[in-house]
């Protein structure tokens, strides 16, 4: 019976990530008539980054006593697109501006938990 329950969760995650395909398949093609194909790739790149970054970072916390900080959260998106960004410069622009403002807005979502903390303290 494990077996059956486990095959059926692998082709479960194997429909899943076909579907998924298909829709950022969809929405390069949707990007890629509003833009130009390299910069539909690198928005859709960096959008997938971006969530890396932040599945990366929620499964994170439940491992460590500590939790990462915006810095760790940017140096993790950046690590990620690192590979597929060697050999074009203009989507490397765009990760590292997604990897400065996801920094910042994690910084100040920090910094306001912080300020709440103080202020009930």
């Amino acid at each position: 019976m494990l077996l059956g329950r486990l095959g059926l969760a692998i082709a479960a995650g194997l429909v899943g990530a076909v579907g998924c395909g298909f829709l950022l398949a969809a929405a390069d093609m949707r990007l890629g008539a509003m833009f130009s194909p390299a910069v539909a790739a690198a928005i859709l790149g960096a959008g997938l980054a971006v969530l890396a970054a932040i599945l990366l970072w929620v499964g994170r916390r439940g491992r460590r006593a500590r939790d990462l900080t915006p810095e760790d959260v940017a140096l993790a998106a950046l690590g990620l697109v690192a590979r597929s960004v060697r050999t074009a410069p203009e989507k490397a622009l765009i990760a590292a501006l997604v990897a400065g403002v996801l920094s910042e807005w994690l910084g100040k979502v920090e910094k306001r938990k912080e300020e709440a903390a103080n202020r009930r303290a």
